[in-house]
């Protein structure tokens, strides 16, 4: 019976032992691969306040974006500017009586008072998204109508090679719906047309551009938009310039300047003339670069453009 329980002992380890042996003769099993995200398909690299970005997201990917403005419309608070036909500054109706005015720069990029604006964009297919956004007033100096609430919707093309890491250049065009139609002058029949509060549509093309030389970036954006309104110019221009330089990892510091109308310069029209601001500019980047937070104030060049102008933002790509 001693000899009995013994091997009943033993057998136990002996199996163990050669299935041990045996094992050790298997090859290892490898380790199972980790799964890595790509962070680098959401990163947002957007490093301006007014102007477009010249990047789009990768394919079924997004990017949303909130800011807040408050824009100080200063001494002069007309959308059109110019004394005609002898009646001062200001807007009026086509009878010749005082109106509030709306001052805005195309797109809603400067409007009276507090704006919140929300941007969402998605990637459709390489090169092409597209974008839309709904731009609120917030608050202000009461001369915008109720409601005031404006928005956009467009495609955006990627013209320039992936390859092309360092240059970046995107089309894009689509509709905009104003918030309000103000009162024009007709310089063409030098007549004041009233504006109208339910707003007005238009359409838009622009291109953006931005370039990379070590720390040093530079960009810029050119917007065409047409009013589809009675005696608003053919053709309204903008331009926004910035340049701006990465001081320590992903902070980077600059200037921007945004000129409105830039058709009136040497010709007043319908908007009384061109209207200008710059200031300076700081973007920070976080969470992989997949955060671009950025903010600064500026101040107008010219009479008739906003006294102050100051916006923060932030965008995430996900």
């Amino acid at each position: 019976m001693r000899h009995a329980s013994l091997l009943t002992l033993t057998l136990p380890l002996f199996a163990l032992l050669f299935s041990s042996v045996a094992r050790a003769d298997e090859p290892p099993v490898p380790d199972q691969p980790k799964v890595e995200v790509d962070q680098s398909k959401y990163e947002v690299d957007r490093t301006t306040l007014y102007g477009d970005d010249a990047r789009i997201p990768q394919p079924m990917t997004a990017i949303a974006t909130t800011s807040f403005s408050y824009t100080n419309i200063g001494t002069d608070p007309t959308y059109v500017s110019s004394p005609f036909p002898k009646l001062g500054p200001g807007c009026f109706t086509s009878a010749g009586s005082a109106q509030p005015c709306y001052s805005t720069f195309a797109g809603n990029t400067a409007q009276p008072g507090e704006q919140m604006i929300l941007t969402g964009e998605l990637g459709v297919l390489p090169h092409i998204s597209v974008m839309g956004n709904i731009m609120v007033g917030v608050g202000g100096p009461g001369a915008v109508p109720s409601p005031d609430v404006g928005g956009t919707l467009a495609a955006r093309f990627q013209l320039l090679p992936d390859s092309w890491t360092h240059t970046h250049l995107v089309l894009s065009g689509g509709y905009i719906r104003e918030a309000y139609n103000p009162p024009a002058y007709d310089d063409d029949n030098n007549v004041w047309v009233p504006g109208t509060a339910e707003g007005i549509n238009a359409a838009y093309l622009q291109a953006a551009f931005s370039g990379d030389i070590g720390p040093i970036r530079a960009g810029g954006m050119v917007h065409a938009q047409h009013t589809f309104a009675d005696g608003r110019d053919p053709l309204d221009v903008m331009v926004d310039l910035n340049a701006s330089y990465r001081i320590v990892g992903d902070f980077r510091a600059g200037v921007e300047y945004v000129g409105q109308d830039l058709e009136e310069s040497f010709d007043p029209g319908a908007e009384g003339g061109a209207r200008h601001f710059i200031g300076p500019v700081a973007s920070y980047q976080l969470w992989h670069r997949r955060i671009t937070i950025i903010g600064g104030p500026s101040v107008g060049l010219s009479a008739i453009s906003p006294d102050f102008v100051a916006r923060v933002a932030a965008s995430v790509g996900f």
